[in-house]
């Protein structure tokens, strides 16, 4: 039986120092081939990362 909870355990992104699933986006930038680039900072850690997302059509 697949469960709903499983599959939202995978979603996301989780910070490579401390593990933590809890980011803040600090910018927000749309390019030029319709990507998204977000800066986000891990609110346990602070590490920095950077996302690449493609919005939804």
């Amino acid at each position: 039986m697949n469960n709903d909870c499983d599959s939202l355990k995978k979603k996301g992104i989780i910070c490579p120092k401390c593990g933590c699933r809890h980011f803040i986006t600090t910018h927000t930038e749309p390019l030029r081939d319709g990507r998204i680039r977000r800066r986000k900072r891990c609110r346990n850690c602070d590490r920095k990362v950077i996302t690449h997302e493609v919005p939804e059509k």
